[in-house]
């Protein structure tokens, strides 16, 4: 049974990346349907609770286990989370919109359930390469999307469809003389919006980095696979056009190559340096045939840019006025839009969206309370790991662009789920005994 559990979590990561679901309440507003008020039951969501099922008949029949990293988990970041769960399940009595609290709340219950999973039945290098192997798909769709600049549908795959000259779907503007002659389709891989891609594309990628500098004495197979790894997720991240994915993947080498310097471990700083010029090239070879997206995209300036800014910033202005309508005790967990849209009844379904910020977004929905656990939870979860090993800590800092600058680690379901496994790789790879 416990080899049934620990491969059932390896094919559980592997199948993460896809939003096969069933939809059993669609979010209605404003005439219009909202993503962020819709419920749903995933498919990983099923594997998860059977697993979860056998684990409770595991332990219920007291079948000694083998060590996990659950070991080294310091008391007070549990604490912390249990706090924050708590805190969740009380915010329920004053949602507006119950039955998405209680769907919420669910949705972190079944996260730290998949963390317990982990903790408890993984070794950590089969986790990380089941990982890298769950992105290798969606990259390989994503640069598909990107070269052929079209996507499809599928409801089984949990795929929707994208065309660049429709409005909504995440382009780049093109110019030739200073007019707009075309729209470029950013690369969605199988998830719902490119930074989503971008931000997970990077994460594999300081992933594989690891691995690599881990295996310098495994089978040549191996190895192989990782840089083919990394030359894909590579070209992935560029045509993702995401700048928040492009900084977290900067920032996590930098913070690696700089632990590894101070350890004067040199021999795994060659390697971790070789790899970066392995990503470097391939980021120069779709720069030389891409340019004008990338000046587009660093730049800025142009049409949709200035609207991409504009846009965020109304929607950090709408946060400030969520939160001072209730800074103690927020929304209500999953409230968000919900509380927006009392407060702007008028406006269109598709413009009520979440403040592109983590924090500000825990903080108008769970209250002050709720956003000092959480950065309370990060800087603990930091001190006792990211110090450790280099990968933990490159992992943590990666997240920074992807707290402050967008929402979907805390807004979708994928992005709890995302946020719960590289916290577990984070664990795992600093622990003192590897799993």
């Amino acid at each position: 049974m416990k080899k049934v559990i620990e491969n059932g979590i390896y094919l559980l990561v592997f199948l993460l990346p896809w939003q096969t679901r069933w939809i059993f309440e669609a979010g209605k507003i404003s005439g219009g349907v909202s993503e962020y008020l819709t419920s749903s039951l995933y498919g990983v969501d099923i594997l998860l609770v059977g697993l979860l099922v056998l684990a409770l008949i595991y332990f219920r029949k007291n079948i000694s286990t083998s060590k996990g990293f659950t070991s080294i988990y310091p008391f007070m970041e549990v604490k912390l989370l249990l706090i924050f769960l708590g805190l969740g399940a009380v915010s329920i009595f004053w949602a507006e919109n119950k039955n998405l609290a209680f769907y919420r709340e669910v949705q972190i219950i079944l996260a730290l359930g998949f963390f317990y999973l982990v903790a408890n039945f993984t070794k950590i290098s089969k986790l990380a390469f089941s990982f890298v192997a769950s992105l290798i798909l969606p990259t390989l769709l994503g640069l598909w999307q990107f070269f052929a600049q079209t996507t499809f549908a599928d409801k089984w795959l949990g795929l929707a469809g994208h065309e660049a000259n429709l409005g909504g779907t995440s382009v780049v503007e093109t110019f030739s003389n200073g007019i707009v002659d075309g729209r470029w389709l950013r690369a969605y891989g199988s998830f719902d919006h490119p930074n989503i891609f971008g931000g997970v594309i990077a994460v594999g990628l300081l992933v594989s980095l690891s691995l690599l500098l881990n295996w310098q004495k495994e089978k040549t197979i191996k190895r192989i696979f990782l840089f083919f790894a990394i030359i894909i997720f590579s070209a992935g991240l560029f045509a993702s056009l995401s700048r928040s994915a492009w900084l977290s993947l900067a920032l996590g080498v930098i913070f690696m190559a700089a632990t590894l310097f101070f350890q004067k471990n040199f021999a795994a700083l060659k390697n971790l340096i070789f790899g970066s010029f392995v990503i470097a090239a391939v980021f120069l070879v779709m720069f030389a045939g891409y340019q004008n997206l990338v000046d587009v995209r660093v730049e800025g300036g142009t049409r949709l840019e200035n609207l991409s800014l504009d846009q965020r910033e109304v929607y950090f202005q709408q946060a400030k006025i969520l939160i001072a309508k209730n800074p103690i005790i927020g929304t209500g967990l999953g409230n968000y839009i919900e509380s927006l849209a009392k407060l702007k009844p008028s406006d269109q379904a598709w413009t009520y969206q979440p403040v592109h910020n983590v924090l500000l977004l825990i903080w108008a929905e769970l209250g002050i309370f709720g956003l000092l656990i959480f950065v309370g939870f990060l800087v603990t979860l930091f001190w006792s790991y990211g110090r450790k090993n280099e990968l933990a800590g490159a992992l943590i800092i990666a997240f920074l662009p992807m707290l402050l600058l967008d929402h979907w680690l805390w807004s979708f379901h994928f992005g709890v789920l995302f946020f719960t496994l590289i916290i577990s790789l984070a664990v795992g790879f600093s622990g003192e005994e590897k799993v």
